[in-house]
C-alpha cells in the first residue's frame, strides 16, 4: 500500500472514530429525556446508539491497535465478572434448567391454567431479558468509553460533555417548574402532579443522582483548571486574586455548570440524593489532600475547597427551603419510611427463599405479591435497595460477581490517584462517583434509570482508561 494509501486510511478512521465520539455524547444527550428511559421503549433506542456508536468505532480502528497490553490486562477481569454474572441471568431465562431450579410458582399457574407449563428460574422471563439487555448495553458502552478515553483529547471532550448536558437538564428542570409542565406530560396525558423538582425524570431522586454526578464532574474539573492557573510564591492575595480570575474566564462556563447541577440536587428536595451528593464532593476532597505534597499544594487544594464551598453554601441559602423541611421532617418522625421498610424485609425474604439460585433478575415487581408481608395500594415495582433488589433477583453469587467488577475498576481509579501525577482528575471522579451512587443505592433505585447508569459508567470508564496514563495515537 502507497504512503497516500496509507494517509486516506488514517484520515477515514479518525473520521469514523469522530463519528462515534459523536453518536456516543448524542446518546448522553438524548438518554435522559425521555423520562431518563423510565419509558418502555426508551432503553431499546439507548441501546440502538450504543451499538451504532460501537460498530462505527470498530470500523474506525481497524487497521490500529485498539488496547495494548496493560489496558487489556485491566479490562479482562471486570468484563469477565459482568459477563459471568449476565451469563447467569441468561440461564435464569432458559427452559432447559434442573426441574428443582424452576420456582413453584410455575407449577401453581400450571395447575390453575390447567396446562403443564414448562417453567424457568425467573419468575418473569420477559422482564429478566430485558434487564439483561440493559446491563449488557452498559458492559458496552463502558468498553467502548475505555477506548475512546485513552488519547486525553477525547477524554477532556467526553467529561465535558456530560458536564453541559447534566448542566442543561438541570436548566431544563427549572424551566418546566417555572411553567408549571410536568415531563411526563410531555408523553403521556395523565393528571400527574410532582411537587418537587425532577427535571425529565419521573422521581426526584434519580434527578438528584443525575445532578449529583455532573456536580462531582464540574467541581473536579473546576479545582484541576484552578490548580494549574493559580499564582504561587507571591502572597495570599495573589493567589485568591488568579484562582478567582479563573473561576471568571476561562473557567465561568465549568463554575456556571457546577452552580447549575448543584442547584438540581437542592431543588429535587431529596434528602438521600443531597446526602449522597455531600458524600462524593467529600470523597473529591479528600483525595486531593491526601495526594497533595507540600504546604503549597494543600494551601491549594484548601482553596479549592474554600471557593467551592462558597457557591454551595449560597445555593443552600437560596434555594434549600423545601430540602430543609424535608429533612426536619424527617428527623421529626423516628419511624422513618415504613414502605422501605416492608419493601427491603421482602427482599430479604426473597433472598433466604432462593439465595443462590434468584428469582429472575428484574422481577422484584412479580416477586412482590408472593413475599410480601403488607400490601400497600400502589405498584411496588422497586425494592428501594438496589444491593437487595440485584441480589434478590440474580442471586448472592452472581451479584457479588457483578459488584467485584465495579469495585475493580474503583480500585483502578484509586490506585491511579496515589501513583499518577497527571490528569488524576479522571480517576478522581471515578472513585467519587462510584462513591455516591454506592451510597444513594442503599435506599433507592436511581442506577435502574438508564440514563443515570449511563451517566455513571461513562465516568468510571474515563477513569479506567486514563489511569494507565495516556495514550499517543
Amino acid at each position: 500500500m502507497s504512503v497516500g494509501s496509507q494517509t486516506l486510511d488514517g484520515m477515514s478512521g479518525r473520521r469514523t472514530r469522530n463519528a462515534a465520539v459523536v453518536v456516543f455524547i448524542a446518546t448522553l444527550l438524548w438518554s435522559p429525556f425521555p423520562l431518563g428511559g423510565a419509558i418502555r421503549w426508551a432503553p431499546a433506542i439507548q441501546q440502538i446508539l450504543i451499538v451504532i456508536a460501537w460498530i462505527l468505532w470498530v470500523l474506525g480502528t481497524a487497521r490500529s491497535t485498539v488496547l495494548d497490553r496493560r489496558y487489556r490486562r485491566l479490562a479482562v477481569i471486570p468484563t469477565g465478572l459482568f459477563c459471568l454474572s449476565l451469563g447467569w441471568a441468561i440461564i435464569q431465562i432458559t427452559p432447559a434448567t434442573p426441574s428443582s431450579w424452576v420456582h413453584p410458582v410455575w407449577g401453581m399457574a400450571g395447575d390453575i391454567l390447567g396446562q403443564n407449563l414448562k417453567g424457568t428460574i425467573s419468575l418473569n422471563p420477559w422482564r429478566t431479558e430485558a434487564e439483561i439487555l440493559n446491563l449488557a448495553s452498559y458492559v458496552l458502552a463502558g468498553a467502548l468509553v475505555f477506548g475512546m478515553a485513552r488519547r486525553i483529547e477525547t477524554a477532556n471532550l467526553l467529561l465535558n460533555a456530560i458536564i453541559a448536558v447534566t448542566a442543561l437538564y438541570a436548566l431544563y428542570a427549572f424551566a418546566l417548574a417555572l411553567s408549571g409542565v410536568q415531563q411526563v406530560n410531555v408523553f403521556y396525558s395523565v393528571p400527574y402532579k410532582n411537587p418537587l423538582i425532577s427535571g425529565p425524570f419521573m422521581l426526584h431522586n434519580s434527578f438528584a443522582t443525575y445532578c449529583g454526578l455532573g456536580s462531582l464532574a464540574a467541581l473536579a474539573r473546576l479545582c484541576a483548571g484552578g490548580s494549574r492557573s493559580a499564582v504561587v510564591g507571591r502572597g495570599w492575595r495573589r493567589l485568591a486574586e488568579s484562582v478567582m480570575q479563573y473561576c471568571f474566564s476561562s473557567g465561568a462556563l465549568i463554575l456556571i455548570g457546577f452552580i447549575l447541577n448543584f442547584s438540581g440536587v437542592i431543588a429535587s428536595a431529596s434528602r438521600a440524593g443531597f446526602a449522597s451528593t455531600l458524600l462524593g464532593l467529600a470523597t473529591l476532597a479528600l483525595l486531593a489532600f491526601a495526594v497533595a505534597r507540600g504546604r503549597t499544594n494543600r494551601t491549594l487544594a484548601g482553596l479549592g475547597g474554600l471557593t467551592a464551598a462558597a457557591p454551595i453554601v449560597l445555593i443552600l441559602i437560596v434555594n434549600g427551603g423545601t430540602l430543609g423541611s424535608r429533612i426536619g421532617e424527617l428527623l421529626a418522625s423516628d419511624a422513618g419510611d415504613q414502605i422501605r421498610f416492608a419493601l427491603w424485609a421482602s427482599a430479604r425474604r426473597m433472598i433466604a427463599d432462593a439465595p443462590l439460585l434468584g428469582l429472575g433478575l428484574g422481577t422484584f415487581e412479580d416477586s412482590y405479591p408472593l413475599y410480601a408481608a403488607q400490601i400497600f395500594s400502589n405498584v411496588m415495582d422497586k425494592a428501594h435497595c438496589d444491593y437487595l433488589e440485584f441480589a434478590a433477583g440474580i442471586g448472592i453469587p452472581a451479584a457479588i460477581g457483578w459488584w467485584l467488577g465495579l469495585l475493580w475498576l474503583c480500585g483502578a481509579n484509586l490506585r491511579a490517584i496515589f501513583v499518577r501525577h497527571r490528569n488524576r482528575v479522571f480517576s478522581s471522579i471515578g472513585v467519587a462517583a462510584t462513591v455516591l451512587v454506592a451510597f444513594h443505592s442503599l435506599v433507592d433505585f436511581s442506577l435502574q434509570l438508564p440514563a443515570v447508569a449511563l451517566i455513571f459508567t461513562t465516568l468510571l470508564a474515563i477513569g479506567s482508561s486514563q489511569s494507565l496514563g495516556t495514550a499517543k495515537a
